[in-house]
């Protein structure tokens, strides 16, 4: 099977299908590459698609540190530069996109040119002085004692919490056992996602950027995306009426539509 060491004794897994310009899709916090299964397959025939699991979800190790966000844009700088990628899509759905634009702010013009975020919790997670657009710090602090206390059930919530049109119980039922396939230690990105803020960096940003949102996200709030595309210079802001906070799934067709457009123009 595929693995790339991100770290001295630690290994990524990954798949890499089709062929042309890369396309590399980050998965949200404690979730893996399987979310991505309608993009790998309908982009493959024109594009070399590679999904990976990152530090401590899917395949992947699980070791017990590294899993700041800025970690795991280090890490998938490490797998950008081990597969040798150039002209490079970079895909990144919640927590993704987060490391997503992390990555971007110190690593983009190089191998990648482009990158898109899906309800990323971008530029902070939660709200602060001067900064009224993210969630409250309380529920992230809320979320970490819930966690602690029955994890399975806080995951339930989660995964059933990404949908705002009714996908039916095995889907949901599929996300929940995704999820699950994560570490004990990914708490700690959900921890780090109460303290990163990328607000200082954004008009750094020099590469074409998009930020796709689901109109009804419960979980990362529209309003940070919004103020995204006023921060970056030339960014695109694409939103799905119809979504929550999987618009790659709840609104397929249309999602890959936007994506398409977005890499070919």
């Amino acid at each position: 099977m595929p693995y790339i060491e991100v770290e001295k004794g630690i290994q990524y897994y990954y798949e890499d299908v089709g062929q042309g310009k890369p396309i590399v899709f980050v998965h949200g916090w404690g979730m893996n590459r399987q979310v991505w299964e309608r993009q790998v397959v309908d982009f493959s025939d024109t594009f070399r698609v590679i999904t990976i699991d990152c530090r401590g979800c899917g395949k992947s190790d699980k070791p017990t540190h590294g899993y700041e966000i800025s970690k795991l844009a280090d890490d998938l700088n490490q797998v950008v530069q081990n597969l040798g990628l150039e002209d490079t899509t970079l895909v990144g759905w919640s927590a993704g996109g987060s490391i997503v634009m992390d990555y971007v702010t110190r690593f983009g013009g190089g191998a990648v040119t482009k990158a898109v975020s899906v309800g990323g919790a971008v530029p902070r997670y939660t709200s602060t002085e001067g900064f009224d657009f993210g969630v409250p710090q309380e529920n992230v602090t809320q979320t970490l004692a819930a966690m602690r206390a029955n994890r399975p059930a806080l995951v339930r919530a989660i995964a059933d919490g990404c949908f705002h049109q009714d996908v039916g119980q095995p889907m949901k039922d599929w996300f929940f056992n995704n999820f699950m396939e994560q570490s004990w230690f990914t708490e700690r990105t959900m921890e780090d996602l109460g303290k990163i803020d990328l607000r200082d960096k954004l008009s750094d940003i020099s590469i074409p950027v998009a930020f796709f949102h689901g109109l009804h996200d419960g979980v990362v709030p529209l309003s940070l995306s919004e103020y995204c595309v006023k921060e970056v210079q030339g960014a695109k802001l694409v939103v799905f009426e119809n979504s929550s906070h999987a618009p790659f799934i709840e609104e397929i067709d249309r999602f890959n539509e936007e994506l398409m457009s977005f890499i070919q123009n």
